[in-house]
């Protein structure tokens, strides 16, 4: 048996954090080695979760961890505001970074590809982790070569702070590509997304397309963050032959 892969999990307190690191605790190829977050530093990682001592400590300093810990690949879920400049420390340590962070604006964007360019380390990019919101898109792209007007309707919990989500601007970006359109608000053929957060949601999306008579919804749910973790192992054989900076799960 070969040996596994190190691991760490940047923002392992947060919900998708707690929930990547139950998942990669009972993987066969993977396993947790560290955690970073702002809150609960020196917790045991294992008791935070529920699973009992792992003498894990969870760190509240990502350079100090990279140079202490063996780490093969990392896992960014924090904040738009955190994560370009904790993928800067990953990167210059040599780390390749998959990043579950949503919100990433273009400069970011650009700042992400500019540093794995320099460091010769990739960066992989997933709106969403969830194998059936993949397909919902490349589907979208799809019909969109044969209807042309169509609004995406995206709806999550009310704790997630950007909106639109990155899996519906991603979905707009398809369709805008299928349709050989641009991504501007005053083109004709722009898609609109409507945003909504309300309690007791967690990730969904509506693609809704309209013709004479007719219309076509294709719609995604995940019910739980369960529904992401299929997505995280493809995430981590993905970025073995990532070359800079890569944007979604390839299928």
């Amino acid at each position: 048996m070969s040996q596994k892969r190190n691991v760490l999990i940047i923002g392992c307190c947060g919900k998708m954090g707690q929930t990547v690191c139950r998942y990669l605790f009972s993987h066969t190829e993977y396993r947790p080695v560290a955690g970073v977050d702002v809150s609960r530093a020196n917790e045991d990682l294992g008791l935070m979760l529920g699973l009992g001592t792992t003498d894990i400590l969870i760190s509240d300093n990502l350079q100090k961890t990279l140079s202490e810990q063996n780490i093969d690949v990392a896992i960014d879920f924090t904040t738009p505001n955190t994560v370009v400049s904790n993928a800067s420390v990953c990167l210059q340590n040599k780390v390749p970074v998959i990043i579950g962070t949503t919100g990433i604006n273009s400069d970011n964007l650009k700042m992400l590809e500019l540093l794995s360019e320099n460091t010769q380390t990739p960066v992989l990019i997933v709106p969403n982790f969830a194998i059936g919101a993949v397909l919902m898109a490349e589907f979208a792209k799809k019909a969109a070569q044969y209807i042309k007007n169509v609004e995406i309707i995206e709806l999550h919990h009310n704790q997630k702070i950007d909106k639109p989500s990155g899996t519906a601007i991603k979905t707009r970006q398809g369709i805008l590509e299928a349709q050989n359109q641009t991504d501007k608000e005053s083109d004709e053929n722009y898609v609109p997304i409507h945003s909504i957060r309300l309690p007791g949601l967690v990730a969904h999306q509506e693609v809704i397309f309209g013709d004479v008579g007719q219309t076509l919804t294709i719609r995604h749910d995940s019910l739980n963050r369960d529904s992401f973790m299929p997505g995280i192992s493809l995430a981590l054989e993905q970025i073995k032959t990532a070359k800079g900076l890569e944007i979604g799960l390839k299928l």
